[in-house]
């Protein structure tokens, strides 16, 4: 507010608004009541600047401001049309990084402005003036809100923990993760101790620091702080006054020197301390801490196998090390399941008691967003749980997204990238009556196409600047199911399996209309892609809704996979948990061996390990039976800590982990899909269970015996055992 605006008198008083401004009940001054004013009852300069004194709008306009720009850029530029001389406004507007650009009308209304005096003794003071704008102009400010947690449009301050903090939506928002309880234990423990957050940028680091910060500080999770975090926060220990916590918002940003320092007074002084930090600094600054400290053997390793731990809710043993002055806890965040905390955040967006402020507003009936918004609401847990299916997809085929990442998609998905006051210009202008005056806008923003990262059955060019529509459009998901699909959905006939949430009847009417033309094939797509995110099963078609959300996913194995990692067990009976042991194990019969499983004889319930070129490249019609393995040896577990269903030989540690991936490879192999592949990664995997087996059954082969399998001209596959006499040095045929 002092600084001179180019463009300006260069001696105009800036310091007669800065005080005079109170008066209009829109300011608030700091030390207002203790500063020297003259008769007029204006500041003095030099105090002012002397004191270092604020000021600034009353909150309640300042934060309206703040997240909606539309607002603020229409209420500057009345503002500037109404007292503003012309020549003066392109410079201001041009300091204060504002487009300015009049109409021929409003350069007109300038002058009208100008010679009416509009500010005079009978007129409203400012603050109406003000509020009245802004209740003409007024807006849902939660749609800002979520429109600035993605990089979509210009807005994403909110993407970060320390905007986060100071919000007033983000406590309802907010979603616990599941190791907060048990850090604050940790931290609160009777000895001082250690906790290290790392992992990647958007893992979540920083929230729970806010969160733990929040508890420490004993302010309710919906309270808003009243400062920005700070580098570093110390609180007193809640049982003990003498006693301190520290919390590092994020060491990655401090330079080496001070990390280092940090972390020495955090392990000789006094205190138990909370940082967090990016793996590369982590290791870095612990390294050289260790090097200075003598600590024996090698800490860099001993770290990066904390960092491999997955963890085990409630079981902080295994990530602590007991090497430093205190103990130090290591927790890596890509490690946690944030799928499961990401549906459950969309739950709470959905369902945000933000959404009340769109009540009474004229167009809420047609309203994209609202519609958009109610649709999911109609359609009830449905669409978080497909939403979950399609993050659990990607984590499990190596695409992980972090939760801010999916935050940001799920944000976006919401609204489509539009604001409350482009919602209400659309049904506005609309030529149509009632809801279909939102119709034209639902269909740019509705939920199944932006989360997939189109636009009415194209590519969107705007959610493309996501990373989860980057990954999720790979995928092409809406492609053909199956013919029978194809045939109702061509007839119209999906309702009798699917049912769609009332909001949403006019635009699949659209749609619907649309796919059956010679050149619909987008509309098909987009059809699929609703059906899947918003189709609630009829009470007669919750197996076909089954089967079409397994080919829609192009994974038939993700439903259960998700309904294992949210139980934390495998529910599945023991003859089911046999059926597919022995699909397993076929598939590795076939995978080892080369041959397929409809060469040997259909009640085969043996695994053969045999001597087999490790690229594949050359059929082998013969080979060497190195081992020979019943099927009865192998059980299924299920690992709860990393989330996966386990093929255990016996009762030994040799266990093959059953990812999603190679259950899919197996469950397409078993229903006669010889086209599937698993990528590299996933065979070099199973080339280790095999060596695994092999080393540990070595001591069992007889080097009097010689196994081969064989195939014959018609490709069945038998064994044929030699005998070694060694006495007599024959082979003998069994």
């Amino acid at each position: 507010m002092l600084k001179t605006i180019e463009g300006l008198p260069p001696r105009i008083n800036l310091i007669y608004p800065f005080g005079r401004l109170v008066k209009d009940e829109i300011w608030e001054l700091e030390q207002e009541d203790v500063l020297t004013k003259n008769a007029s009852g204006e500041l003095s300069k030099k105090e002012v600047y002397g004191r270092a004194v604020r000021a600034g709008l009353i909150k309640e306009i300042d934060y309206t401001l703040r997240i909606d720009k539309h607002l603020l850029s229409e209420l500057a530029k009345d503002i500037a049309i109404r007292y503003v001389p012309i020549q003066y406004q392109a410079g201001i507007f041009d300091s204060l990084g504002f487009d300015f650009e009049l109409s021929v009308k409003e350069q007109q209304k300038t002058q009208f402005f100008r010679k009416q005096a509009i500010v005079s003794q009978n007129s409203p003071s400012a603050k109406t003036r003000v509020l009245s704008h802004m209740d003409h102009e007024k807006q849902n400010s939660f749609i800002a809100y979520l429109n600035s947690l993605h990089n979509v449009g210009a807005s994403g301050a909110n993407a970060l923990a320390e905007s986060q903090a100071l919000n007033s939506y983000f406590g309802e928002l907010y979603e616990p993760f599941p190791i907060v309880d048990q850090i604050y234990d940790f931290l609160i423990g009777d000895k001082d101790q250690i906790v290290i957050l790392t992992g990647h940028a958007g893992d979540g680091k920083s929230t729970v620091a806010l969160d733990l910060l929040k508890r420490l500080k004993q302010i309710p999770n919906n309270d808003i702080l009243k400062t920005a975090l700070n580098e570093r926060e110390s609180v007193t220990h809640p049982h003990d006054p003498l006693r301190s916590i520290s919390i590092v918002k994020d060491m990655s940003e401090l330079n080496a020197d001070l990390r280092l320092q940090w972390l020495e007074e955090s392990f000789s002084g006094t205190g138990s301390w909370l940082i967090v930090s990016n793996t590369g600094p982590l290791l870095n600054s612990l390294s050289k801490y260790a090097k200075n400290r003598h600590v024996p053997g090698n800490i860099s390793s001993k770290i990066l196998e904390l960092l491999n731990l997955s963890y085990s809710e409630g079981d902080l043993k295994p990530h602590t090390l007991d090497l430093f002055e205190k103990n130090l806890l290591i927790l890596n965040m890509t490690r946690l399941d944030n799928v499961a905390l990401g549906a459950r955040v969309f739950s709470r967006m959905v369902n945000h008691s933000g959404w009340a402020q769109c009540a009474g507003c004229p167009v809420i009936s047609a309203c994209p967003i609202a519609l958009n918004r109610l649709a999911l609401s109609e359609s009830g847990s449905i669409g978080i749980v497909r939403v979950r299916w399609v993050y659990q997809l990607l984590n499990a085929y190596e695409q992980r997204l972090t939760l801010r990442q999916m935050i940001a998609h799920l944000a976006y998905s919401l609204t489509g990238g539009m604001s409350c006051s482009e919602a209400k210009q659309l049904v506005t202008d609309s030529a149509l009556e009632g809801v279909d005056r939102g119709t034209d806008g639902l269909e740019r923003i509705i939920f199944s196409e932006a989360f997939f990262g189109y636009q009415a059955g194209v590519p969107s060019s705007i959610g493309g600047n996501l990373r989860a529509v980057e990954l999720v459009r790979r995928q092409v998901f809406g492609s053909p199911v199956s013919v029978d699909f194809e045939r109702q959905l061509a007839n119209n006939e999906g309702s009798c399996w699917m049912v769609l949430p009332e909001a949403l009847k006019h635009i699949a009417q659209r749609w619907a209309e649309r796919a059956s033309e010679a050149a619909g094939t987008r509309w098909r797509f987009a059809q699929r892609r609703m059906l899947y995110l918003f189709g609630k099963p009829s009470v007669s078609g919750t197996t076909s809704a089954s089967v079409f959300c397994d080919a829609f996913l192009q994974s038939p194995r993700l439903q259960d996979f998700d309904s294992w990692s949210i139980q934390g067990s495998m529910s599945l009976s023991p003859i089911e948990q046999r059926r597919l042991v022995k699909s397993c194990l076929r598939v590795l019969l076939e995978v080892f061996s080369g041959f397929s499983s409809g060469q040997f004889q259909a009640d085969h319930d043996r695994l053969f390990l045999t001597l087999r070129r490790p690229d594949r490249a050359v059929v082998q019609p013969t080979q060497l039976v190195m081992a020979n393995l019943p099927f009865d040896d192998f059980h299924l577990e299920y690992d709860a800590s990393k989330r996966l269903p386990l093929l255990r030989y016996r009762d030994s540690t040799i266990a093959l982990n059953l990812t999603l991936p190679l259950l899919d490879f197996i469950e397409r192999r078993n229903s006669g899909d010889l086209g599937s592949e698993l990528s590299e990664i996933h065979l070099a995997q199973l080339e280790w269970f095999r060596a695994e087996l092999l080393r540990m059954n070595k001591g069992h082969m007889s080097m009097a015996e010689i196994t081969l399998l064989k195939a014959n001209i018609t490709g069945e596959v038998y064994l044929r055992r030699y005998h070694l006499d060694s006495h007599h040095q024959t082979l003998e045929l069994d």
